[in-house]
């Protein structure tokens, strides 16, 4: 009897995890600082930190703040489950524009995402790592 009890409580208990699934894993949990290994041909290795956050009004869209060590740069960035996309935008920063478009992926758990982007014609790798 026990055993059967103990069955219908984790069947029970999976079905309201795996019913808050889009809850769970939706552009919220992006949310938050991360820490960026940024790599390019022009700039080298730079570590920083940015600011994601959900844009107001649209649960499928980030904004990342401070995008690629440029102060000022908010860059946005849509999102399909794991896919992040940042389609071509010119971003203010530092006194000039920034034209700014790129990819990335984010692991299964949403703590980590490997990012391929340009910045002015020059390619960039990144990974971002949520703190």
């Amino acid at each position: 009897m026990k055993r059967s009890g103990y069955f219908l409580l984790l069947v029970l208990l999976s079905l309201i995890l795996s019913s808050c699934d889009d809850e769970i894993f939706g552009p919220r949990t992006f949310e938050g600082f991360w820490d960026v290994t940024e790599k390019s041909e022009v700039f080298g290795e730079l570590s920083f930190r940015v600011w994601i956050e959900e844009s107001p009004g649209d649960n499928s869209r980030l904004i990342i703040y401070d995008f690629s060590f440029l102060e000022g740069a908010d860059v946005v960035a849509d999102v399909l489950e794991r896919n992040l996309t940042i389609s071509p935008q010119s971003v203010a920063a530092r006194g000039g524009a920034f034209q700014i478009s790129g990819s990335g992926t984010a692991s299964s758990n949403r703590r980590r995402i490997d990012w391929q982007y340009r910045i002015d014609g020059d390619n960039y790798t990144a990974v971002f790592v949520k703190q």
